[in-house]
């Protein structure tokens, strides 16, 4: 089995975020529904008006094996991230929707899940794949992860227009004989051990927004820190706009562009504030009218030109400069997301 892409139309985009993850380790810092905070959103996967899914299937590409297995595969419905999660704070999800079979032979394996990939288009809630053993028969099966250098997993989207193969935003296996360990590497694993019955698990996230070209609308946090010139998704020209690229130090920070993106925020208003302000800044250069965020742009650069992460990081939920800090990215999450302003680029110019 060959992965292969038909590229019908070039304003077609792969869109790679990988969620932001807020931990709680201070409640007071910990922006509230009253912050009226808007983050970036985890796994968004939509398509052009007009445009319909025919068939979505996914492939996995098996390296080791010791025995038959049948591998479910079920629908994640809680937020993880990559390099952070482990069994004890693994995502919960749904009972299996499908299962396909992992067996001797090094090669592709595949699975049918249009109905599951249709139902983060009608509903949102895209927060990826977790596949398990069905059966404890002992032993595992062992995939290539996309952080190795071949035979990645994809999801192969058929629709109405064309075809296109979707490389992971996001991919980790988790262990239940090292609860506490994060498992990210070269290698997803699933199965569970014919001595101690201890599982593995693997989860994997896709996600996809088609934009237009040319600019005129938003793109949000989420498309940006992957469109850079260190990828994972198509490089984005606008990037070049700035002195060094992603590379450009973030004002006081200490941190480049692209390192503050990949930030995650642990409830510093810092970084919720600077995600969307460096969004907002590269959807001005990229052509988006800055009208209804220019004033909230403003006040941010002051703020950044005057602050470090480390003095907002220690300010209390009440404290008006952290309240300024959310309030301001709030405006341009709004903007950003296309509430205000010239609206997201969330439709196909043909």
């Amino acid at each position: 089995m060959f992965k292969h892409t038909k590229k019908i139309l070039a304003a077609l985009f792969i869109l790679a975020g990988i969620t932001l993850f807020i931990s709680c380790q201070d409640d007071q810092s910990i922006p509230t529904a009253n912050d009226q905070i808007s983050l970036p959103k985890l796994g968004e996967f939509s398509l052009p008006a007009g445009v319909t899914l025919t068939s979505a299937t996914l492939f996995v590409y098996e390296e080791v094996y010791d025995n038959d297995h049948v591998i479910n595969v079920h629908k994640v419905t809680s937020n993880w991230e990559e390099n952070l999660v482990t069994w004890n704070t693994k995502p919960t999800y749904d009972a299996a929707l499908t299962s396909y079979n992992s067996f001797p032979g090094a090669g592709w394996r595949s699975v049918v899940i249009t109905a599951l990939v249709q139902d983060w288009i009608d509903n949102g809630g895209n927060y990826g794949l977790l596949l398990d053993e069905v059966a404890a028969i002992g032993g595992f099966a062992h995939y290539n992860s996309r952080e190795n250098a071949t035979n990645q997993p994809y999801l192969h989207l058929v629709t109405s227009v064309g075809d296109t193969d979707l490389a992971p935003i996001a991919d980790c296996s988790i262990w239940e004989n090292e609860p506490d360990n994060n498992k990210n590497g070269e290698i997803l694993t699933v199965g569970r051990s014919d001595v101690t019955g201890f599982i593995k698990q693997s989860l994997i996230q896709f996600e996809y927004i088609p934009t237009p070209p040319g600019g005129g609308c938003t793109l949000t946090p989420g498309y940006w820190k992957t469109h850079s010139e260190f990828g994972p998704a198509p490089y984005d020209d606008t990037w070049a706009q700035l002195p060094n690229g992603a590379s450009t130090i973030f004002f006081l920070s200490g941190q480049t562009y692209y390192e503050v993106l990949w930030t995650s925020p642990a409830g510093n208003a810092y970084y919720n504030l600077s995600f969307h302000y460096i969004a907002a800044g590269l959807n001005f250069m990229n052509g988006a009218d800055p009208s209804a965020a220019q004033a909230a742009y403003d006040a941010a650069t002051i703020l950044f030109n005057t602050y470090t992460p480390a003095q907002i990081a220690v300010l209390r939920g009440s404290d008006p400069l952290r309240q300024q800090f959310i309030s301001l990215a709030g405006i341009l999450g709004q903007y950003n997301e296309g509430f205000i302003g010239p609206g997201h680029c969330d439709e196909l110019i043909l």
